[in-house]
């Protein structure tokens, strides 16, 4: 998994510079990202799924999306993307689209949950 979390955090602050591991700093400057690897599962022969969570955060001063829908769609590019490093491989599939409420009105969030299809080949 650690390799997989050094990839994808690669990968993503290729799109966009602010980008966290399972919390932001209470600090982070908006908008940000922040992943998580939730749930994973084996198939016994070098396969394992892995479900992965984008979250996008944005506190826009006027309540517009707009950068962060933007934002989103750049997320939306590593839809069918392999990484591979190190002995293993893996493909990002976008599974859901979802618009989340915060209890903080002033807060936006959109999360993207991909299915991370992980090989090992050592």
């Amino acid at each position: 998994m650690i390799k997989l979390r050094k990839e994808l955090l690669s990968l993503l602050n290729a799109l966009h510079p602010r980008v966290y591991y399972q919390d932001a700093p209470d600090n982070a400057q908006y908008p940000y990202i922040v992943f998580d690897f939730p749930t994973s599962s084996f198939d016994g022969g070098g396969l394992e799924v892995v479900t992965v969570d984008i979250d996008g955060w944005a506190r826009p001063k006027d309540g517009d999306t707009t950068e962060l829908e933007l934002l989103m769609e750049k997320i939306k590019d590593i839809d069918k993307t392999t990484c591979s490093n190190d002995g293993f491989a893996a493909t990002f599939y976008l599974e859901n689209r979802l618009a989340l409420t915060d209890d903080d009105k002033k807060i936006k969030r959109r999360k993207f949950i991909f299915q991370a299809r992980v090989f090992d080949r050592s």
